[in-house]
């Protein structure tokens, strides 16, 4: 299989992903009574998913011929990396709670997407850290949203 059947196939499958995603957010029922409620962003998700599929069926459709390159192996083992990580941090959630289990993922995800020459991990473990806080006293103080604490209940 050519690497232009694959990219086919992927948008194809990546287009029904965000197409059951939409589908499946519409059950989402209303938690808190919000402007936007509980399934705008799963749907806003699910959309960008299918956005993205449809411009790489585009982009696969015109280029004449894909080459593949040394890099095609660093980005398949990049994305197999991210899955592995968007898993650890599925299960991770409940137990260690937003802001650890957060803070790792966004770690573990910056060192995947660096270079050996732009890794800095200090920097990396600030930016995880703080973003993190960021968005959880966004959503606990701000917006009255509660996230789960894990093991660091406060």
């Amino acid at each position: 299989m050519n690497d232009k059947t694959k990219n086919l196939i992927c948008s194809g499958v990546f287009f029904l992903f965000g197409a059951f995603l939409y589908f499946e957010s519409l059950s989402i029922k209303v938690l808190m009574t919000k402007d936007l409620g509980s399934g705008f962003f799963p749907k806003v998700i699910a959309v960008s998913i299918m956005v993205m599929a449809i411009v790489e069926l585009i982009i696969t459709l015109t280029n004449k011929r894909i080459v593949k390159d040394e890099k095609t192996d660093r980005d398949i083992k990049g994305g197999l990396l991210t899955i592995m990580c968007m898993a650890a941090y599925i299960a991770l959630y409940d137990s260690l709670g937003f802001l650890l289990s957060t803070a790792l993922y966004l770690f573990f995800q910056i060192l995947i997407l660096s270079t050996e020459k732009n890794r800095r991990i200090p920097l990396f473990a600030l930016i995880s850290v703080a973003s993190s806080v960021v968005i959880y006293v966004i959503f606990v103080y701000a917006i009255s949203m509660p996230l789960p604490t894990g093991i660091l209940s406060f």
